[in-house]
């Protein structure tokens, strides 16, 4: 079975995706029948190669969001707020560093569905998350590739608004939190 894994302080610590798959880690590490871990590496990237690359999926992703939208060209292509992204996916000179969130939410060979599943190959969203101050929010890009989850801040380079959501929703990636695409109550 796969389990996460993630090092706590200096302590490797394992849990299961959900509780029931916790439960079913705990039981065979207790009982002996768990007997060996393995633990596959995942490559590092370069973050700043990957995201350039998310900064540039973030307008592939606006796009399709907003394709209804009469005259949603012309408000992509002069938003100003988009400069400083746009800016660093086509040059990456500045700023010197975007970050962005990457995590595993499946595994990148799980079947979805039931009977005759399917592989998700991507997915994505558009995520609005108001900020302290009145009028303000943070535009994020989510797109999950084969079960890896990226987010980008499309204004600015920071994603703790991300994080602070996350934590709100237990962990709950964006993608799979409604329908409806999740945006602030004064845009609804």
């Amino acid at each position: 079975m796969s389990a996460d894994v993630w090092l706590d302080g200096s302590k490797l610590t394992f849990g299961g995706r959900n509780e029931r798959e916790r439960d079913v880690l705990t039981d065979a590490i207790l009982t002996g029948r768990a007997r060996s871990v393995y633990i596959p590496i995942i490559e590092a990237i370069d973050p700043r190669l990957m995201s350039r690359l998310s900064g540039q999926c973030r307008a592939g992703v606006l796009t399709q969001r907003l394709l209804p939208v009469d005259g949603w060209n012309e408000e992509i292509v002069d938003m100003p707020a988009l400069d400083p992204l746009r800016h660093f996916a086509r040059v990456g000179d500045r700023p010197e560093k975007w970050p962005f969130s990457r995590r595993r939410i499946y595994g990148e060979d799980d079947v979805h569905g039931d009977g005759d599943g399917c592989q998700v190959m991507h997915e994505f969203t558009i995520l609005c998350e108001p900020l302290p101050e009145p009028g303000h929010l943070d535009l994020y890009a989510v797109v999950c590739i084969f079960g890896e989850e990226f987010a980008i801040n499309l204004g600015e380079p920071e994603i703790a608004s991300y994080e602070r959501w996350l934590t709100a929703h237990d962990g709950t990636s964006p993608l799979y939190t409604s329908d409806k695409l999740p945006l602030p109550p004064v845009f609804e």
